[in-house]
């Protein structure tokens, strides 16, 4: 009897009939984001965005002009990553899978951005030897730019194509968004 009077005095503090959902306090809804084609959505939905392209658009010819890479940014990190690996090759089954790779990212990193390389960050040795910036690939080129979550660091002495094949198999997680390069105006 007693239960049943307590029960009396709480229900109606409720203040709901329970078919409705009240959001708690401080909370914030988080919005949906849509992943177009030509991007991929790694785990936990990492993702990596170009700041001068839309994902799969046209690189802009300003940036062809300069010949310098483009603004990427990333979110999302998997929790266990130690180290981001960013890889970009061009969608061509002839050239090399690999252009450039940088290591040494930090999984706190919002993006690599125009400019010298931060410090720690630097550009892995592709094949022949070259670790710089290569250009972009012939217009026509889809050109892929991914990021590699990784739980270990690569080695000091590893190479673009180690950093490949390390990504393609043993990741955390691998967001690609790509872009087409276009012909430049004679």
């Amino acid at each position: 009897m007693i239960l049943l009077a307590l029960t009396g005095l709480v229900a109606p503090g409720c203040g709901s009939s329970g078919r409705e959902l009240r959001a708690p306090a401080g909370f914030a809804a988080s919005q949906a984001r849509f992943v177009p084609v030509n991007q991929s959505q790694g785990p936990g939905g990492m993702l990596i965005e170009g700041a001068d392209f839309t994902p799969g658009g046209e690189l802009p010819p300003a940036l062809l002009e300069t010949g310098e890479p483009p603004t990427l940014v990333w979110w999302n990190i998997p929790p266990l990553t130690t180290e981001l690996v960013l890889l970009v090759s061009a969608f061509d089954p002839q050239a090399p899978p690999v252009l450039w790779a940088v290591a040494g990212l930090g999984p706190s990193s919002a993006g690599l951005f125009s400019g010298p390389l931060p410090p720690g960050v630097r550009s892995l040795p592709r094949i022949g030897g070259e670790s710089d910036w290569p250009g972009y690939p012939a217009a026509g080129t889809r050109a892929v730019f991914s990021l590699c979550a990784l739980e270990a660091p690569l080695s000091p002495d590893a190479g673009a194509s180690d950093a490949w094949n390390l990504c393609q198999s043993d990741s955390l997680g691998l967001a690609t968004v790509s872009a087409l390069v276009p012909a430049l105006p004679p």
